[in-house]
């Protein structure tokens, strides 16, 4: 059984865009070596839809043996109609179960073959063999596993998804965030050229997890040996209160020091709040103050993203009836009419976007 691992010991300053000094204290090797910031080639914003493709799991038990089914991926002709209004190819990031699920991956090998949609891998340490029985939370994090075995659970995610689609996935999402320095070792090794695991202005070492508190959202390119483009969960703190209420927030909400009381002021009055570019646990208006403010701090890539579990009641916490399933979908075509209208957004596959990116200035290789 793994160990929760002591990640991410320090971050150098990420209002200044630099991730070099992220660190996976367990292993002592940087998480990203040779980070470089990435750029859009044009000026016009790029933005994606990125859906966690995973079976239906209690998440607060994330372990070997929870139950779970993959019903949810039977609606996901809903989420295709949204986005082929607005010319978009949603990137859908599979787990082994649906991987496993004969339906869902006919529908997703339609879409695919039709240039509908694009995909890649969601790496779940609970479901994916070979399973070692992990029950404890901190198992659930792919960075918390023995390289070995988080290598194995890779080939064997990989393995199966080139056995149902013929083809070989080039973008990563580690379950629940939980990379470490193994694991974007492991990434570029087998071929992978996009990683969206980094969950800006997250703490999830309570659980055994990964410190990401310090990072702000920022693609950059990152490699010891050749170039991956990390893409990070689409989070940041904004508000009026500026940095000093925003590293106030940020403090109030880590372990040992948690105090909801004040932090839900400086979220209520608009000081301070953390907003994920989600319709899921947001409302229209928080999406476009990030979205806004993102752009002005001249962030050009804008990932969209959810649970492929918010399209069916009652299998998160975001859509508990009838009426918070409308209401998602709501949220989901407003948000993207924002970003396509008023942003002025190019929407992207997720595996298109290295392309539209300026090359790095000097290559992985020669800067080792």
């Amino acid at each position: 059984m793994a160990r929760p691992a002591e990640v991410v010991s320090h971050v150098s300053d990420d209002t200044a865009g630099r991730h070099g000094g992220a660190v996976d204290g367990c292993r002592g090797a940087p998480m990203f070596p040779n980070p470089q910031p990435a750029r859009p080639i044009a000026d016009r914003p790029i933005a994606t839809m990125v859906i966690d493709a995973e079976e239906d799991f209690d998440w607060l038990r994330p372990f070997a043996g929870t139950a779970y089914t993959t019903d949810c991926m039977r609606n996901i002709g809903d989420v295709q109609a949204i986005a082929e209004g607005w010319d978009l190819r949603p990137t859908y990031l599979l787990t082994y179960p649906i991987l496993q699920d004969a339906v869902a991956v006919r529908a997703l090998r339609r879409h695919l073959e039709r240039g509908d949609c694009a995909l890649g891998l969601q790496l779940h340490t609970w479901v994916t063999p070979p399973l070692g029985g992990e029950t404890v939370i901190a198992d659930s994090f792919s960075g918390n596993l023995p390289p070995a075995m988080e290598e194995r659970k890779l080939l064997a995610l990989k393995t199966a998804f080139v056995s149902r689609f013929g083809v070989e996935p080039v973008v990563f999402r580690s379950g629940r965030y939980g990379l470490s320095a193994t694991t974007t070792t492991l990434l570029e090794k087998h071929g992978f050229e996009v990683d969206t695991s980094l969950a800006p202005r997250t703490n999830l070492s309570i659980e055994g997890g990964p410190d990401f508190s310090r990072f702000e959202y920022l693609p950059f390119w990152f490699g010891a040996e050749r170039r991956l483009l990390e893409i990070p969960l689409c989070r940041s703190i904004v508000g009026w209160g500026g940095p000093l209420l925003g590293a106030l927030f940020q403090k109030l909400v880590q372990p040992p020091l948690v105090d909801l009381r004040i932090s839900s002021v400086l979220t209520r009055s608009r000081a301070a709040e953390r907003i994920t570019l989600s319709p899921e646990g947001n409302d229209l208006a928080a999406i476009r103050r990030l979205v806004r403010r993102l752009v002005a701090r001249g962030c050009t890539v804008l990932p969209l993203s959810f649970h492929s579990s918010s399209l069916v009641v009652g299998r998160n916490p975001y859509v508990g009836s009838k009426a918070e399933l409308h209401a998602f979908y709501d949220r989901l075509s407003a948000t993207l009419a924002f970003l396509g209208d008023d942003v002025g957004c190019h929407f992207a596959s997720l595996p298109q976007v290295p392309a539209m990116m300026r090359p790095l200035l000097i290559q992985p290789a020669a800067a080792a």
